[in-house]
């Protein structure tokens, strides 16, 4: 996921992330860049957007799409949700519906980039964005987090959990779990299992399957149900069906301003990357560039991500914005630092046979 001969392809290390803190000092100006984006369109005055709907999609159409189409006259039109098959379809019959694909390389990487256009070089080099971010066929606008959560009365104790491995340890942190399932395609939480297993954030990919599954079979009894979205784990939390989860931090953060007894850590956290990609031959794919550089400037990303929980991908955003709310996201490197960055190029070559087997693992 590096345009940098220094890192693999699809990888991104602890190292490159932090680096970018050194970018924090100042509220640095935007560089404009839309009239670099190339492109075979030139005159496109419209761009279709799949997008995944929901709280995330009106912010982005409040502080993005809306102020895009005043600044340039370029109409953004939103669909979705932007599914591998829907993609494939599209690109194997030449009928692109789509210009612009909340993507990524959960995406990209399974369905493959041949599927996808080439970014131009001045997405590739946005100021403010760490290279690891940039990859030829997505750039990341934001980033999110998949964290240990707990419901602080249903736990039973006064003490939080450290760690993946107080999560699997259900008599010293009394009640239910849940992970996330494999509904829909999406992977199940074997990084997790293996931090339970004292693996360190540093050694998790390439997976040790049999030691993950072999983790979660401990658990097993202690699962209810395997969480198949993202509202869920919350839910189960709030109702007390279960006393700690894996959660999105955005979902959790959100129940505990509303006040829910409800409590987190960044501590092994998976932190994810949210980016933009463009299908193959999309028919307004230079409407599509401009509007991926408008949502990374910096003075963008502090709007959209100021009043809500995922963290901008460009570290500028982050001096623009109130500190105490910046310290709060996922990307703030106080809290990037704790992590560990999701394995795209491992589960893009994995996913299907860990899928199956996870299936065989819940119906047995």
């Amino acid at each position: 996921m590096s345009t940098s001969d220094s890192l693999p392809r699809g990888q991104i290390t602890r190292r490159a992330l932090l680096s970018r803190s050194t970018l924090l000092a100042g509220g640095l100006a935007a560089v404009p860049l839309l009239s670099a984006c190339g492109g075979t369109g030139g005159g496109d005055r419209r761009v279709v957007v799949a997008d995944w709907g929901g709280a995330l999609q009106e912010a982005e159409k409040k502080h993005i799409f809306d102020p895009f189409s005043k600044e340039t006259g370029i109409e953004v039109v939103v669909s979705g949700p932007p599914t591998g098959a829907k993609i494939k379809a599209m690109v194997d019959t030449g009928n692109l519906e789509w210009d612009l694909i909340a993507a990524g390389p959960s995406i990209v990487l399974p369905l493959g980039r041949d599927y996808f256009e080439p970014l131009p070089d001045s997405l590739l080099n946005t100021p403010g964005i760490d290279p690891s971010y940039v990859d030829r066929n997505w750039l990341t606008y934001y980033l999110f987090s998949i964290v240990q959560g707990w419901n602080t009365k249903a736990l039973g104790t006064g003490e939080k959990p450290a760690g993946w491995a107080d999560f699997w340890d259900t008599e010293k942190f009394p009640g239910k779990r849940t992970l996330r399932g494999a509904d829909q395609g999406v992977p199940p939480d074997l990084e997790f299992a293996l931090l339970s297993d004292g693996v360190s954030t540093g050694e998790i990919y390439p997976i040790d399957v049999d030691r993950a599954f072999g983790r979660l079979e401990k658990l097993k009894k202690d699962v209810p149900q395997w969480w198949a979205s993202g509202a869920q784990p919350g839910q189960m939390l709030v109702s007390g069906q279960v006393s700690a989860a894996s959660v999105f931090a955005g979902r959790i953060g959100a129940l505990m301003k509303e006040g829910a007894p409800l409590d987190f850590t960044w501590n092994g956290g998976m932190l994810q990357l949210g980016a933009w990609s463009v299908p193959r031959d999309a028919r307004n794919k230079d409407a599509a560039f401009k509007l991926m550089e408008y949502s990374v400037r910096p003075e963008v990303q502090a709007a959209v991500w100021g009043g809500y929980n995922n963290g901008p991908a460009n570290s500028r955003a982050l001096a623009l914005m109130d500190k105490d709310w910046a310290r709060s996201l996922p990307s703030h490197p106080a809290n990037a630092e704790v992590q560990f960055l999701y394995g795209s190029e491992w589960w893009g070559q994995n996913r299907p046979a860990v899928l199956k087997r996870f299936q065989q693992f819940t119906a047995a």
